[in-house]
């Protein structure tokens, strides 16, 4: 007997249906990917796009990627390895998920693309669309194997908390980037001092010592997709990536808005007096 999650009313494996979608035969991903093309093509592509799976095999919960690197250095390929430039950050958010969120690990993460998975939403929106961050994101119907939750099988309430530790992981990833507004610094400082945050921070970082103690001893599992043992340094200043203390991230937010804060209001006060003068 077979078993399909996610295969449409034709028997067709949807994920596999990105690269040519017709309309009368597959609408959901058709318009989901003309929807893409337009938003790319006017110039607000995502920063991140994500397809959210179930895996049958493997633990925990973890996100595929797409890096041409990581795939030519898992192939053996020397050809113009070494001289192809690469967006890294595409790891950025992997890295936030390991330190944020109890059931995510970042050693079950893979960012290989291959010619099997052409079809797959993540490689198109990655390779059509130019998407750095294009995922898959897997949560394990085999519950998880490290954290708190080792040995456990994974309910509504656990994936909900991964859910919302993936909407603050984007959070916290727009306030590293340059272009963070100030509304948006305000408003995060207010969000990452609400009491319904401080109970999963607080868990997060108690169980971060367990997870690392637990990562070493983690054996190889089934994977539909290969591995990469590899931790790949890329550029001599990639230690600038590496995550903060959430408490410091806190404090550097309000810091920073406080600031914009006093120069808008110098702004507007030299913008008065200018005004006042005859």
């Amino acid at each position: 007997m077979i078993i399909s999650h996610r295969c449409s009313l034709r028997g067709e494996d949807l994920n596999r249906q990105w690269l040519c979608p017709q309309v009368h035969l597959q609408p959901t991903i058709y318009h989901a990917k003309g929807l893409l093309q337009y938003l790319s093509s006017t110039g607000r592509g995502p920063v991140v796009f994500c397809d959210f799976h179930g895996h049958s095999q493997k633990k925990n919960v973890f996100l595929y990627g797409c890096s041409m690197k990581e795939t030519l250095w898992q192939a053996g390929c020397t050809v113009g390895g070494s001289a192809l430039l690469e967006d890294v950050s595409y790891r950025t958010l992997p890295k936030i998920l390991d330190k944020l969120a109890p059931a995510f690990t970042m050693n079950s993460c893979s960012f290989l693309v291959e010619k099997s998975r052409a079809s797959t939403a993540r490689v198109v929106a990655w390779r059509e669309m130019g998407v750095s961050r294009s995922y898959t994101m897997e949560s394990s119907y085999c519950g998880c194997n490290q954290g708190p939750y080792q040995g456990l099988q994974f309910g509504t309430r656990e994936l909900e908390e991964m859910g919302a530790m993936y909407c603050l992981g984007l959070l916290i990833l727009e306030l590293k980037s340059a272009s963070c507004s100030h509304k948006l610094l305000a408003r995060a400082s207010t969000l990452l001092n609400a009491d319904v945050l401080e109970h999963y921070l607080q868990r997060c970082s108690s169980s971060s010592s367990s997870n690392s103690s637990n990562n070493n001893s983690r054996t190889s599992e089934v994977n539909d997709e290969p591995p990469c043992m590899e931790e790949i340094d890329y550029c001599a200043d990639s230690s600038s990536d590496s995550e903060q203390n959430f408490t410091e991230l806190d404090q550097q937010i309000q810091e920073c808005a406080f600031n914009k804060d006093e120069e808008e209001e110098k702004e507007e006060g030299t913008g008065r007096r200018r005004r006042s003068v005859p």
